[in-house]
């Protein structure tokens, strides 16, 4: 089943403060491509741009694609490494990448995927099938959280140097998503695999370097100081106009301002707070990106633990918060309600809108409230927890707020009798798929479920979803599902939330897949000449 990623996407909304065969072909080097140089043509590109200069708010995790399971940090991992296929910038959209074409046969079990020619990894080893399956292999066998997105895999086979084959046990209907996932399995030099495999499968090793395809290099990893990437000069795709990236640890958002308006720094991905963009827009040397993103702000509900074991109760709880005026006053112009108990763009919200009740009977007891929410760097989760512990109280809920770590939210369905009855969290999907949401959220034992909601007829449907290869069943089946859980109240979905990039105006070329969120493709950037 799923792992849990770290639930660390809450920090992203602090910009908001105030059965057919199926074939895609792409030609030898894609327009839009979020690793392989989408972007301003080769002829009117600069040189050498010179270094980009970026910053995180907090380190990485770790460079090794198949443990990475965070947000911060996936600019380095996609300038470094690729796949077989990505999302086309802008979109939800699966095109090749690595793989030249694809088809997928009509029972929705093998995937045939024809590879690039005159690709080599970073360290010259040259990429063909037999680097597709070692690649695959070294996943599954590190097992980390990422490996469940080829567990559904029965055989695979390199049936000749260009082409990869995959059979399936049985239909999984995201598995092409989870390819094209930020998180999806990249390629690793087999060369590079084999000299350093150590007792680890290559961890040690990775944590520090790296063996991809992509337009960059990691050339530097100083935990809690600086990132280095450097242009890779037999990158197959168009080269990216900067011939280095700097990637500086600012865990201080003001000091990264400050960087940016002398420019020190090029960009702030991610954020920068809402009081302060009317200055940016007032300067001449800077610039506003706002991107649509699957980030979703909710409130998880503890329907195993009194009071909110009253279906009636939770029912008041989503009228009180009026979601809708709480929505305005946090995210400004910066997010919406959520229409949907999916992210924005994932399913149509006509299949399965939300419908909060907005007026109910008056609250008596006074009943108490233990409200978390999860910490942050920006403030964000204080103030939201805060305004809805005001709008609960004035409904006459007694509410305590507290923060709690993200590594203990993973704690509270083991003990839902000591877990708290309200929890504030923001995340993203793994991919651009309802199922990569719903049931890391609100399946059973999902690993985003964090106060153990379960209902059969729901994991039903799930499953039901993720078994069809006809897209309009598979839609209504996770549709369904999504109204049946909403019916129970277990969650409130409160918000989508933009993803709200500042930039040196002198950058071009800047793009954005939403299923990427605190992340911009490298390769695309230019300077303005």
């Amino acid at each position: 089943m799923l792992t849990p990623r770290r639930a660390t996407a809450a920090v992203a909304t602090a910009v908001a403060l105030a059965a057919t065969t199926v074939a895609c072909t792409s030609g030898s080097q894609p327009v839009a491509a979020s690793a392989g140089g989408a972007g301003t043509a080769a002829a009117t590109r600069s040189a050498d741009a010179g270094t980009l200069h970026l910053a995180l708010l907090a380190d990485m995790s770790t460079p090794d694609p198949d443990v990475f399971y965070d947000i911060e940090g996936n600019t380095v991992i996609l300038s470094a490494y690729e796949g077989l296929v990505q999302y086309k910038p802008g979109t939800t959209q699966i095109e090749p990448l690595l793989a030249q074409s694809y088809t997928v046969s009509p029972d929705g079990l093998t995937y045939t995927f024809t590879l690039r020619h005159g690709v080599v990894f970073h360290d010259g080893t040259r990429f063909d099938a037999a680097a597709v399956r070692a690649s695959f292999a070294r996943r599954l066998a590190v097992n980390s959280a990422p490996a469940y997105m080829l567990q559904p895999i029965k055989t695979m086979a390199a049936v000749n140097p260009y082409t990869f084959v995959v059979r399936l046990k049985g239909v999984v209907t995201p598995f092409l998503d989870y390819l094209a996932s930020s998180w999806g399995p990249k390629m690793i030099s087999p060369t590079a695999l084999a000299a350093h495999a150590g007792t680890d499968h290559d961890q040690t090793w990775l944590n520090t370097h790296d063996a991809g395809t992509g337009p960059y290099t990691l050339s530097a990893f100083v935990r809690g100081s600086h990132y280095d990437l450097t242009r890779f000069a037999k990158y197959w795709g168009t080269r990216g106009a900067y011939s280095a990236v700097d990637i500086r640890i600012t865990p201080d958002m003001n000091s990264q301002i400050l960087a940016l308006r002398s420019g020190d720094q090029d960009a702030i991905l991610h954020s920068f707070p809402t009081a302060e963009l009317p200055t940016v827009q007032s300067d001449s040397n800077l610039t506003v990106d706002n991107f649509d993103s699957f980030l979703t702000a909710m409130v998880y509900l503890n329907v195993s633990k009194k009071p909110l074991s009253d279906l009636a109760m939770r029912k008041t709880i989503a009228a009180a918060i009026d979601r809708d005026t709480l929505v305005k006053e946090v995210y400004g112009p910066y997010g919406e309600p959520a229409a949907t108990m999916y992210p924005k763009g994932i399913l149509a919200p006509g299949l399965a809108p939300l419908h909060y009740a907005t007026s109910t009977a008056p609250v008596t007891g006074s009943p108490h409230l233990d409200f978390a929410y999860t910490a942050d760097d920006s403030g964000l989760q204080k103030r939201l927890a805060e305004l809805i512990q005001q709008k609960l109280q004035a409904a006459g809920f007694v509410v305590t707020v507290r923060e709690v770590q993200n590594a203990q939210t993973y704690g509270f369905a083991s003990d839902l009798q000591h877990a708290p009855d309200l929890l504030l969290e923001s995340n993203t999907p793994d991919a651009a798929h309802p199922d990569t949401w719903s049931r890391i959220v609100w399946g059973t034992g999902g690993g985003l479920n964090f106060f153990g909601y379960s209902n059969k007829s729901v994991d039903a449907l799930l499953d039901k979803g993720r078994a069809t290869t006809d897209k309009t069943a598979s839609d209504q089946d996770y549709a369904q599902a999504g109204e049946l859980m909403a019916a129970d109240y277990p969650i409130l979905f409160l918000a989508y939330s933009q993803n709200v990039m500042v930039w040196r105006k002198a950058v071009t070329g800047v793009a954005f897949v939403p299923e990427e969120p605190w992340t911009v493709p490298i390769a695309p950037l230019d300077k303005a000449h």
